[in-house]
């Protein structure tokens, strides 16, 4: 487990601490620029992360260290993103003569949808839904379907961190095993608290 999370956490945060030299001052709007989060570190952030429930208290790692991969994969796709990415999903079913000023009222309609889920999330959303997986491929997708999707795939991963703090509440308070209660310690209780036991004569 520690050799697992030293990788996933070291090449994450790497990725973290490189997007956050880039804004400098080009602000916020560049927050969705996570090319650089390879396929692969997204894999492997999301199998560390959904682990989780299954380890043992012993085996629990750092908050840190789930605070770090859990930001790295929560980072939130840059407006200018979603939009071009939309305009690709969408290419295939786009009907002539719709005015461009209805056209971009749906996309900002789309950009309000999305934002705040990651670009791997919607990635991987967009592409579920072109494939043969989905049954209603054909079909023009709404906002709500490809939401609805983000959230399939981001599954664990913003609860990661909750998660984390109840299975360490539960090893904090994990109760004490007790020694088995004799007859003979059951009547040294009573006889302390007042109740001595009467014998029948």
């Amino acid at each position: 487990m520690k050799q697992i999370d030293s990788e996933t956490s070291t090449a994450l945060s790497k990725t973290v601490s490189g997007i956050g030299t880039q804004l400098g001052a080009h602000g916020s709007a560049m927050r969705g620029n996570l090319e650089t989060l390879s396929e692969e570190k997204v894999e492997r952030g999301l199998a560390w992360l959904r682990r989780l429930p299954q380890l043992q208290p012993t085996a629990l790692p750092e908050k840190e260290t789930v605070l770090r991969i859990q930001s790295a994969l929560m980072t939130s796709a840059s407006g200018v993103w979603i939009s071009a990415r939309v305009a690709a999903l969408l290419s295939p079913y786009y009907e002539k003569d719709i005015p461009q000023a209805v056209r971009k009222m749906e996309a900002e309609d789309w950009e309000h949808a999305l934002s705040g889920f990651p670009q791997w999330a919607i990635e991987r959303s967009v592409r579920w839904w072109k494939s043969d997986a989905n049954a209603d491929r054909r079909k023009r997708p709404l906002e709500g379907d490809i939401v609805a999707r983000c959230r399939v795939e981001m599954d664990g991963v913003a609860s990661a961190s909750k998660v984390l703090e109840m299975k360490q509440r539960g090893a904090e308070h994990k109760p004490e095993p007790r020694e088995p209660l004799t007859a003979d310690r059951a009547a040294e209780i009573m006889r302390d608290v007042g109740f001595g036991v009467k014998r029948m004569e």
